[in-house]
């Protein structure tokens, strides 16, 4: 009889547990529902508005439900006898990509009379000198996703016969990619979309294909369909640890962050040497405020691949945030020492590092050597997606305003343009930087994601919103 009465007792618990589950799961559903529909009723309701002035906001989430809103409340203050309306069509975690790619429907669904963006931060960091930067007329963009593909097969075959690339061969690989930009024949080239696709219909057993077309997929924005290609290529195989890796960035991105951990975590079962799955394992640690466990895996992580530059970030990131000045400065001047070009959110970081330790002439040096390193090289995905977001919205008589992130120089953001006539470019370096120096770091931003800025608080939103309402108001557009 009591043994009867244990088990019940277990099995209630268990039914209780699972239950617990079901209605947390279904509770960030609606959560993540309910924010996307809020935001999609606003933008309905503004359309519907006659007579008014209609700005169309696009990006990532920095300017997804951020400022966007106040930018709205701005005008409508300071202008009085126009209307304004502002459509929050940013997305989190979307590339420039995704923005092209959904660029001619959302034009003709909401009909703007202006576009805002700000885009460039999730596109990656393959990037080249600048130079004589091409129009996307010039030379077809189709040649760098051919690089791409060369470029990631070179270090897949490598990978898988054993062999590690040195710095001087990555340097000569690199060199070659450039020069199959500024070819001329590009005859039978086709996107890489289209590319796995065929490879899928000629090996429909080829998991590797599927985890391509996957991280494709994710690059654009498009995760159900990412999500729909791992989970196939993990049918077919289910020790592809790179297809577990993939689902995690795909929940990571739709903020599944239990999910996100669940996948990374497998794949390091699967594979121990999955640099990126201890990297991604890692950020998540981070953000649950979980340090020691964070340092743990990204150590790993770097143990591992000593160029894995998101795991330097991170490490770096977890050591500031418990104020270990001394062990990020060495960390993240490891990393500009690893790689060939660090990415600018390194410096960054550094100089975020040395303002809070109290270090305020090489805080100063590093925002300095931040801007430098994006004057000059330049990412030719951004570049590309920015020149054709102009053609397509100048030739529908749009107008255009180009915002850069916050501390970050504008000056790299306007060489990607050879014709600038017509666009607004908004700096919001000097206006920041001026309001850092009377207040915290933390007053103005929620995290270190870009190195050198993160995601804006209120306070910070609200500045970027009147510094772009300045901006376009002292141009005279209305």
């Amino acid at each position: 009889m009591q043994e009867t009465s244990i088990i019940k007792k277990i099995t209630v618990t268990i039914l209780g547990l699972l239950l617990c589950i079901v209605m947390l799961e279904a509770g960030i559903r609606i959560v993540g529902f309910i924010f996307l529909s809020s935001q999609e009723y606003r933008n309905r309701i503004s359309i519907k508005q006659k007579g008014t002035y209609c700005i169309m906001c696009l990006g990532d989430s920095m300017t997804a439900g951020m400022w966007p809103r106040p930018l709205e409340e701005i005008l409508n203050e300071r202008i009085q006898g126009i209307k304004f309306t502002v459509i929050d069509k940013a997305k989190p975690a979307v590339t420039s990509e995704f923005i092209i790619s959904t660029l001619s429907e959302n034009l003709d669904k909401y009909n703007p009379d202006m576009v805002i963006v700000m885009t460039g931060f999730n596109d990656g960091k393959d990037l080249l000198p600048y130079g004589n930067i091409p129009t996307s007329k010039e030379i077809p963009f189709k040649i760098y996703k051919l690089a791409r593909i060369l470029w990631y097969h070179i270090v897949n075959k490598a990978g898988e016969a054993g062999v590690f690339i040195a710095s001087k061969e990555k340097e000569d690989i690199s060199d070659r990619r450039e020069t199959l930009m500024q070819a001329d024949d590009y005859e039978g080239l086709v996107d890489r979309e289209n590319e796995h696709g065929k490879a899928i219909s000629m090996k429909p057993n080829d998991d590797r294909a599927y985890v391509e077309l996957g991280w494709w997929y994710r690059d654009l924005g498009k995760y159900d369909k990412a999500k729909g290609m791992f989970k196939k290529a993990i049918e077919i195989n289910p020790k592809n640890d790179c297809a577990y890796l993939g689902l995690g960035w795909c929940h990571w991105f739709k903020e599944k962050y239990d999910k996100a951990e669940g996948m990374f975590k497998k794949a390091i079962e699967i594979n121990p040497k999955n640099d990126w799955a201890y990297a991604g394992l890692g950020e998540r640690y981070n953000d649950q405020g979980e340090y020691d466990k964070a340092e743990e895996v990204l150590q790993k992580a770097i143990e591992i691949n000593p160029k894995n530059d998101r795991a330097y970030f991170g490490l770096g990131w977890c050591y500031i945030r418990q104020g270990e000045y001394d062990k990020a400065e060495e960390i993240l001047k490891k990393d500009i020492e690893t790689n060939l070009i660090p990415p600018d959110r390194v410096y960054g970081s550094l100089a975020n590092c040395y303002k809070k330790w109290g270090k305020y002439k090489l805080a100063e040096e590093y925002f300095r050597k931040a801007n430098r390193l994006g004057t000059e090289y330049y990412n030719p995905i951004t570049c590309h997606n920015y020149q054709r977001l102009k053609e397509i919205v100048t030739r529908k008589g749009i107008k255009l305003v180009c915002v850069q992130y916050p501390m970050c120089s504008v000056e790299p953001l306007k060489k990607m343009f050879r014709n600038k006539e017509g666009i607004i470019f908004v700096d919001n370096e000097k206006i920041f930087k001026k309001a850092l120096k009377q207040a915290s770091y933390d007053e103005y931003f929620r995290d270190m994601y870009g190195g050198g800025f993160g995601h804006c608080t209120n306070k910070g939103n609200r500045l970027l919103a009147e510094n772009i309402a300045d901006v376009i108001l002292k141009e005279g557009v209305f």
